[in-house]
């Protein structure tokens, strides 16, 4: 049985050795040509989920811009809408995390986890560099995660923390594995 140190070990020095050629400017990664029709359907499920969410939170809104609208005059109503700015981040987040969800590439705080995403990113590749830099991103991202939430525990208490942080894993896998392929994944 291979120990954890050997894994690691292997896995960098093939990145390694990936990197080295990729200088040569030929990629080093194929990814998959597009996405899994298994995951295109979770995707399409979630973003529905996302839009009943968001339809709902805007009734609300404007229930409550309303309400403040009778008892204060039209200078408050402008406020509530102001406070969404970052809102389509957040959203992609949240449609992020509901297909981490729906695929269990979370545990059972809603948080993401190596074998997980690792899954969820490979799901039909070929290419064994491909999948060798995919380990390495997820690895690399989500300790980097765990480091900001041991940090800031206050933005782990917010209920939209995981919305954020699958937003800013996606994000960081990506960039990864652009960065180790020289192709956008």
């Amino acid at each position: 049985m291979w120990s954890p140190l050997i894994c690691l070990f292997v896995i960098v020095s093939t990145t390694r050795a990936l990197e080295e050629k990729h200088v040569e400017n030929k990629p080093l990664c194929v990814p998959p040509a597009s996405a899994p029709a298994k995951l295109e359907a979770i995707i399409e499920q979630c973003q529905d989920e996302i839009k009943q969410a968001v339809l709902e939170e805007a009734l609300q809104v404007l229930g409550d811009a309303g309400r403040q609208l009778a008892q204060a005059g039209s200078s408050s109503a402008r406020s509530k809408r102001e406070a969404f700015s970052g809102e389509e981040r957040r959203i992609a987040g949240c449609l992020l995390q509901c297909v981490y969800r729906k695929v269990k590439a979370v545990d059972e705080s809603g948080l993401p986890t190596v074998s997980g995403l690792v899954r969820l990113y490979s799901d039909g590749v070929t290419d064994r560099n491909y999948f060798l830099a995919t380990v390495q991103a997820v690895q690399q991202c989500l300790t980097t995660a765990n480091t900001r939430r041991a940090l800031n525990t206050q933005s782990v208490q917010d209920g939209a923390y995981t919305c954020d942080l699958a937003y800013d894993t996606f994000n960081c896998v990506s960039d990864r594995i652009e960065s180790i392929c020289g192709r956008t994944p």
